[in-house]
């Protein structure tokens, strides 16, 4: 059976003789099954096993009566050497002595084929339904959680919508959310920056064009973005970068729905939903001369403003703990916000917004140590500017609200030592979730083994074991 593992697997007697090797452990060292069982623990070197004295498991576990799991580079004196993550597990009789060692090995490079094939086949399986069901904000913050729902309900009307706020706040992110919320969540959406099209392309881009209509046209015309958006959406982002001359042109087809190709007498008709964003304010643009108030009028019959990061900073912790989830998933390790970090974001007022807080996010994730699951010590090395917090600063509970309900359902059941009792099986249960294991979130949360599974019975936590 054990010969159908991928894992490389060896059992050591309590001497350290080897008794037993897998096939998957012969083809990772490269040796015959003659050798591997020549071999004692105790002698790895002399017997042409180079690794260091404190990278060998099972003398380790042996020594300690403790399970052991490190990284090392194993060489062979053939020449051939490999890196593996190997746990050594100690099995003892009745008396507490050890009889055998059990030691599995997998080399890095398959841990990491192994990663990205699940990843993949995840994202196969389950992408689209993820992508579906997903909420666009993580937010416990009331204005918000408003806007969320007011982008829900118009959802499906046909009607203009004009979304404003701070550069990174999310505003294609929402106009997500209002696509995926309506009939049109199998459709085009295409999307436009106003400034990144000079001013002198903007028609063409936004009408298309017939062949030789201008110099250096396509001889075969080309499709508008307005076409390209036919029975979906489109989103002009920064409206407030187009051109004048492109406003009217604009209105007008928004007012008729009716438009035409540079160089065509063929009228074409406009199929498909228009939602625009600002990050300023329009109003200042009108004032200025640079945006026309008819214009302004037409596309703001529906507006929804995402609030600035630093007016809900109480979405900072459940975002982070998302974006933490994410990247853990994504570089394959694991991450958790303490509470020395969760204070030092809260007291910055983050002019990128979320944008800003996901890429700092992703850059400790990157930065630390893979087996320091906590972050805070690496914040000051990518480029984080810390303030200091006031002296009366209190870290706020995350959704406060779920405590005030507990209390006022279960007033006799609730205290401290509920509440605590609590958060130590969700965080357990988040712990195992992420490692399937038992003695590895023993390892993470610095208690043996047996408290974990003391806890386990304790709440009635259920996890995936894979």
């Amino acid at each position: 059976m054990m010969n159908c593992l991928h894992e490389g697997i060896f059992i050591a007697d309590k001497m350290g003789n080897i008794v037993f090797a897998n096939q998957a452990l012969l083809e990772m060292a490269g040796g015959t099954e003659e050798y591997a069982l020549s071999l004692n623990v105790f002698n790895f070197k002399k017997q042409g096993v180079d690794v260091n004295k404190d990278q060998l498991l099972a003398q380790r576990a042996l020594e300690t009566k403790r399970r052991i799991t490190r990284i090392s580079e194993v060489k062979i004196t053939t020449g051939y050497s490999y890196r593996q993550l190997g746990t050594a597990t100690p099995l003892l009789d009745d008396e507490g002595e050890i009889q055998y060692i059990v030691v599995e090995m997998q080399t890095l490079d398959h841990i990491q084929r192994t990663y990205q094939d699940g990843l993949y086949e995840q994202r196969e399986d389950f992408g689209e339904e993820v992508k579906k069901d997903s909420s666009p904000f993580i937010c416990v913050n009331p204005n918000m959680k408003s806007i969320l729902n007011m982008a829900k309900r118009i959802a499906d009307m046909d009607t203009t919508i004009l979304i404003t706020g701070e550069t990174g706040t999310g505003k294609q992110v929402l106009v997500d959310y209002i696509v995926s919320q309506s009939h049109l969540a199998s459709k085009q959406v295409v999307s436009i920056n106003c400034s990144s099209i000079p001013e002198n392309l903007f028609e063409s881009e936004l009408f298309g064009y017939e062949s030789g209509s201008f110099t250096g046209a396509s001889k075969n015309g080309k499709m508008g973005l307005f076409e390209a958006a036919e029975d979906g959406v489109i989103f002009l982002d920064e409206i407030n970068s187009m051109p004048l001359s492109m406003q009217g042109k604009l209105l007008r087809v928004l007012e008729t729905k009716r438009y035409y190709r540079i160089g065509s007498s063929k009228e074409r008709t406009l199929k498909c939903r228009f939602i625009a964003a600002t990050n300023v304010d329009l109003k200042d643009c009108i004032a200025t001369g640079t945006f026309r108030s008819d214009l302004y009028y037409r596309i703001n019959i529906i507006s929804l403003n995402i609030p600035p990061l630093r007016e809900r900073k109480e979405d900072i912790i459940p975002l982070t703990q998302q974006f933490l989830r994410s990247f853990s998933e994504k570089y394959g390790v694991i991450k958790m916000a303490t509470p020395e970090l969760m204070k030092i974001l809260l007291s910055y007022d983050w002019p990128g917004n979320v944008r800003e807080l996901r890429n700092i996010l992703e850059k400790l994730v990157i930065m630390t140590d893979p087996k320091n699951i906590y972050l805070s010590e690496m914040i000051e090395s990518v480029g984080f500017p810390i303030k200091e917090a006031p002296a009366d600063f209190v870290l706020p509970i995350e959704d406060l609200t779920y405590y005030e309900k507990l209390y006022q359902a279960y007033p006799e059941q609730f205290s401290l030592k509920n509440c605590l009792e609590n958060f130590e099986s969700s965080l357990i249960k988040s712990v195992l979730d992420h490692t399937h294991n038992t003695y590895k979130a023993a390892e993470i949360l610095k208690v043996d083994q047996s408290s974990i599974s003391r806890k386990i019975n304790k709440y009635h936590i259920s996890y995936n074991k894979k």
